[in-house]
């Protein structure tokens, strides 16, 4: 069959629509689905990355805070005896050892611990009252127990609070010299700024005169101390930047 000028128009634009519509089917329609999804996963990542965006913000935030408590820390533990100054028996003697050279002081006899655990506990001062449940009763207005409930605050806020473990080494020592001596020994011990406390202190040969202090006759003084020096471990340093 032979097909006229007007059939051969009218079939190249049915041949065009055909290639268009198969075009759209093949090539269009697969890429526009894949646009689609491709913006559905954009809108996702968008998300995730705000979020990630948010939480990236706090950190540096949570950095500074991190350095400040830590900071915070080293600063209360500061007051405590370098924990590898006393470790054991040995180097505690050694760390004591420049309280007694520096008075001049002689060591006659020693006795010091290897460190362990133990209770700081807190120290306070509690009032008392004679007759304290006679004076809730003649007090009708109330202001005698307030007095005593103020002066008792402190006490009864530090007797709750939980007492922390720490180390602690204890150093017994006997010295003799010169009542000076003596004296300045217990005075580098006691104003020291490490946290060591002064259990007990015995005097021999020593007698006190009113308004002249300690004083002794022709012998030298001695005194007994008994030390307990106080120790935390160091805290490492947080790694922030990892």
């Amino acid at each position: 069959m032979k097909l006229n000028y007007r059939d051969l128009v009218i079939l190249g634009v049915l041949l065009a629509i055909a290639i268009l519509v198969a075009g759209f089917f093949l090539l269009v329609k697969p890429k526009n689905d894949d646009r689609k999804k491709n913006l559905e996963t954009l809108a996702t990542l968008e998300q995730e990355r705000s979020e990630v965006d948010s939480k990236v913000a706090e950190i540096e935030p949570l950095k500074t805070e991190i350095k400040s408590i830590y900071k915070e820390t080293m600063n209360l533990s500061d007051p405590f005896v370098d924990y590898n100054n006393i470790v054991n028996a040995r180097k505690l003697d050694q760390y004591m050892q420049h309280f007694a050279e520096d008075c001049e002081v002689k060591v006659m006899s020693l006795n010091a611990s290897d460190l362990d655990k133990s209770q700081l506990a807190y120290y306070y001062f509690t009032p008392s009252f004679i007759a304290e449940d006679q004076i809730a009763q003649a007090d009708l207005d109330g202001s005698q127990q307030a007095m005593i409930a103020a002066a008792k605050a402190e006490s009864d806020a530090l007797s709750a609070r939980t007492t922390e473990d720490v180390l602690a080494g204890q150093y017994s020592i006997s010295v003799t010299g010169e009542q000076e001596a003596i004296w300045n020994y217990m005075k580098a011990l006691e104003e020291q700024e490490e946290t060591i406390i002064i259990n007990s202190v015995t005097l021999g040969n020593v007698e006190f005169k009113e308004n002249s202090g300690m004083r002794t006759d022709d012998e030298e003084a001695t005194a007994q101390f008994v030390i307990t020096l106080y120790s935390v471990y160091d805290l490492a340093e947080p790694n922030v930047e990892g």
